[in-house]
């Protein structure tokens, strides 16, 4: 898979802290530096598995404030990832340049445009507004596997909507990430 980083800088962040999974530890990264990484993680659809309130020591590790993380496999790069915090709804600016900003300053909403959710910058440039999830500044990733197709993660993850509301949840979900590394004997792990 193609890596697509913002710039040369951002493609290899450094782990801001870790996860110790039995023999196994898993890097964890600032949210924004890991996005930078690779844009494909951002442009990609993402299969939400849920979120769930986790175990004091992970929730300290991945600096989520309400204790919340949410389970995601991110399809174009194929990695399964638990964010620290719940995403909610907001309002996300991009800046856009050249072509695309005339067509996005230019064409009726009505039409399929985005001339009523944007703002002409001058020079140019058109800022265009839409809503997103989003995750409270300075949020962590844990990058917990490398599943490169759809039906292994659903086949690794059946069950969880059972069982991530448990205590035993995050027990359940390290077991299961245990087989994932036994299955071929293959390093899939962070």
């Amino acid at each position: 898979m193609s890596r697509d980083p913002v710039d040369s800088e951002s493609a290899n962040p450094a782990p801001v802290a870790s996860l110790q999974l039995d023999a196994v530890v898993l890097p964890i990264y600032d949210l924004e530096a890991f996005n930078n990484a690779d844009l494909n993680r951002v442009k990609s659809f993402v299969t939400n598995f849920g979120s769930w309130t986790l175990p004091p020591d992970v929730a300290a590790a991945l600096s989520a404030g309400d204790s919340m993380g949410a389970l995601e496999w991110i399809h174009d790069t194929g990695e399964l990832v638990l964010l620290g915090g719940t995403p909610t709804v907001g309002t996300v600016a991009v800046d856009v340049a050249g072509v695309l900003a005339d067509a996005a300053a230019g064409v009726p909403a009505f039409l399929g445009g985005g001339a009523a959710n944007a703002t002409d910058l001058g020079s140019g440039m058109v800022r265009e507004y839409f809503k997103s999830e989003l995750l409270p500044s300075g949020s962590r990733v844990a990058l917990l596997g490398h599943i490169e197709h759809g039906p292994k993660v659903h086949e690794l993850l059946w069950g969880w909507h059972r069982e991530h509301g448990r205590d035993s949840g995050w027990d359940w979900l390290v077991e299961r990430l245990a087989r994932l590394e036994d299955a071929d004997g293959a390093d899939h792990l962070g």
